[in-house]
């Protein structure tokens, strides 16, 4: 899928150009992780981690993939890549961008809404 929209396509730039989004981006494709285990694999300092992720997030370049409840109470979420591979190449004077999109996530995010249909 080819990302035509400037500030996407810019947000998407930048969140490759950085090494750190990087590792997190791959390390995120296959399996949904959280921001401790990734700042753990990737050997990137926690408070570095959260940052990058939460710019992701931002981006849409990461989505929650689930919200887990400790027994103790407490909430950590999972996360993983919205994509499987990013293109980038120049096109004339600009930037073209094509996205292969994660179909796991796709599809769970596709299950998930349709169940919070059925429940309305």
């Amino acid at each position: 899928m080819e990302i035509t929209d400037p500030a996407r396509v810019q947000a998407l730039v930048q969140g490759l150009a950085d090494e750190y989004s990087r590792r997190i981006l791959l390390s995120a494709i296959s399996k949904a992780k959280s921001v401790e285990d990734m700042s753990r694999e990737n050997d990137i300092p926690l408070s570095t981690a959260y940052r990058r992720i939460h710019e992701l997030l931002d981006a849409q370049m990461l989505v929650v993939e689930r919200i887990i409840v400790t027994p103790d109470g407490k909430k950590y979420e999972l996360l993983r890549s919205s994509y499987r591979a990013i293109n980038v190449a120049f096109d004339g004077e600009k930037l073209k961008v094509d996205a292969v999109i994660n179909e796991d996530v796709a599809e769970k995010l596709r299950r998930l809404w349709l169940s919070m249909r059925q429940v309305e």
